[in-house]
């Protein structure tokens, strides 16, 4: 019979043997699904014992870039059809499994003490309701939901009158966080970021008609299809996974549809 130091001994080697088999799933996910993401991984992992999803989160844009230039991403999820194409032009994911996963909201915060309210039509006067103070937004030149944002803002017709009141985030996350600290008047991010804080409050929630779908794509990436890997990316759209972007604000695509 092992005594108690040989047992102890055991069970290391054990442990390490275990770590050392196991899978490392790293997704490349943009910010606005962090939460989500993260939620997903340890329901994963409860029944996927031998594999660890490693989730990487930033500006779709960033993270398309970085696809590209080689880092080691086994799936990519980025929040608009461009910078899934960028990835896709550029051999960074493999073009079969390309698919439409999420849907979203675009809303407009403000800080949860303020009180003003206005409603979203042609021409509305955000301008002043800004009060000489900024508007947030991920940057439009780039990131997902400052692109759907202008388009927004052009469509209405007010764009022009604000452009130079924009304060540019790296990501949707980084426009919550500027309008939460109250360091600016109001700020335009998804509803599914606006619903995880309590120190903003939604104004108003912008006209569909007014942007393009908000609709966040998902990949493997190039080279990295692997069982694991495909069991994971399977799992995204699983009832399981479908339960957990629900409570996160997020609407499942039906049907996937290789691209």
């Amino acid at each position: 019979m092992l005594n108690k130091t040989l047992l102890t001994a055991f069970m290391l080697v054990v442990a390490m043997l275990n770590t050392a088999s196991a899978a490392e799933i790293r997704v490349f996910a943009a910010a606005s699904t962090a939460g989500a993401i993260e939620e997903i991984a340890r329901v994963f992992e409860t029944t996927n014992k031998t594999t660890r999803i490693v989730a990487v989160h930033a500006s779709s844009s960033t993270l398309a870039k970085q696809i590209v230039n080689g880092a080691p991403a086994h799936i990519y999820i980025s929040a608009n059809r461009h910078w899934m194409n960028f990835a896709w032009d550029r051999g960074g994911v493999e073009r079969s499994t390309v698919t439409d996963l999420l849907t979203n909201r675009l809303v407009l915060v403000a800080p949860a003490d303020t009180d003003w309210t206005i409603g979203i039509a042609r021409g509305f006067d955000l301008l002043a309701r800004l009060n000489g103070g900024y508007l947030a937004m991920g940057d439009p030149a780039h990131v997902p939901s400052g692109i759907y944002g202008r388009e927004a803002l052009v469509t209405l017709g007010v764009w022009k009158f604000l452009s130079d009141r924009v304060a540019r985030a790296a990501d949707a996350r980084a426009a919550l966080v500027l309008v939460e600290r109250g360091e600016v008047a109001a700020g335009i991010v998804y509803a599914t970021d606006a619903r995880i804080s309590e120190h903003v409050r939604v104004v108003a929630t912008f006209p569909e008609r007014t942007h393009a779908p908000i609709v966040y794509a998902a990949a493997i990436a190039k080279d990295a299809e692997t069982d694991d890997t495909r069991v994971f990316f399977d799992f995204l759209r699983s009832k399981r996974a479908q339960k957990v972007w629900s409570d996160h604000g997020f609407a499942l695509v039906p049907v996937a549809k290789p691209r």
